[in-house]
């Protein structure tokens, strides 16, 4: 098994070349996610994708070896009109998820959200003018090229760091009175940067469950328990969190239950743990036995 129990899920950055692997890198590093070297073994993958899943893309997919998710980067980009680009991206990868979880991102404004380099004081300076005298956000040609006081030069870094997306969001969020920490907030927002950060987190339960299962010692029975709990909520089912004696027990049995199958082998040893750790609250708890009502 990769890495050991305290060690942070390395996260693997990988996809065809060209499709934005490099920005999700800095995006994910700036958010505190442990990205592994391309020479470095990874826990899990981010696939890094343009557009729409094509066929090496999907052979790529099925064929890792490791947990993974994949990410529509430049989703800014999917189309507007309507509910605008991230709600036409969202649902794009929503029928992409056929075979694994896939998220959209607007990655230059996740960014320029968690990148403190970025929206320094000349570029934010430049979006306030353009709250007060709009350039023609109509295309980025015309954006670059047209009749506006600020310098060519900076609105090219305007476009290079945030596009004509983050440009907008930008300028939104100053237009409602934002300070620099609201206009990045805003940017956040918007790239759907957090979306993506909850995939890998419940993407990377399996991996934490695995570190912490393989140990003997008796004090990781409450971790255990909390690690399978994240894997299983993870595949979309609920586990009572009721506290008492009786919630413990109950909550023992169905877990007992559920390991027996037909379930994964991974469910299987996760459902024996949540078990396993309700059984020791119970305890702890009087241990008292009482009836017990269960739902078949």
């Amino acid at each position: 098994m990769c890495g050991v129990v305290g060690q942070p899920v390395r996260v693997g950055v990988v996809g065809r070349p060209g499709c934005g692997r490099r920005t999700v890198t800095g995006v994910l590093r700036g958010a505190g996610v442990a990205v592994a070297d391309p020479s470095q073994p990874s826990d899990l993958d981010v696939y890094v994708f343009a557009e729409t899943l094509k066929p090496e893309d999907r052979r790529a997919l099925a064929d890792c070896p490791r947990p993974v998710v994949a990410v529509l980067t430049k989703a800014d980009l999917t189309g507007f009109g309507g509910a605008g680009p991230m709600t036409a991206a969202a649902e794009r990868c929503r029928l992409l998820s056929d075979t694994v979880p896939v998220y959209p991102l607007a990655a230059l404004a996740a960014l320029a959200a968690v990148d403190d380099s970025v929206l320094d004081d000349d570029m934010l300076a430049a979006l306030r003018v353009l709250t007060i005298e709009p350039a023609d956000l109509g295309s980025t040609d015309r954006f670059a090229a047209g009749q506006h006081r600020l310098p060519a030069s900076l609105r090219q870094r305007l476009l290079a760091h945030l596009d004509l997306f983050g440009i907008s969001h930008a300028m939104r969020a100053l237009r409602d009175g934002a300070d620099r920490a609201g206009v990045v907030a805003a940017l956040r927002r918007a790239s759907a940067l957090d979306g993506l950060l909850a995939g890998i987190d419940a993407a990377a339960a399996p991996v934490r469950y695995e570190r912490l299962a393989d140990s003997a010692d008796d004090d990781a029975v409450a971790a255990r328990m909390a690690a399978a709990i994240d894997v299983v909520q993870a595949a979309g089912m609920t586990v009572d969190g009721g506290a008492g004696a009786a919630a413990h027990l109950r909550r023992a049995i169905v877990w007992q239950r559920y390991s027996r199958g037909p379930v994964s082998r991974l469910h299987a040893r996760c459902g024996a743990d949540i078990a396993r750790g309700s059984l020791r609250l119970w305890e702890r708890a009087g241990g008292i036995p009482e009836p017990v009502e269960l739902t078949p």
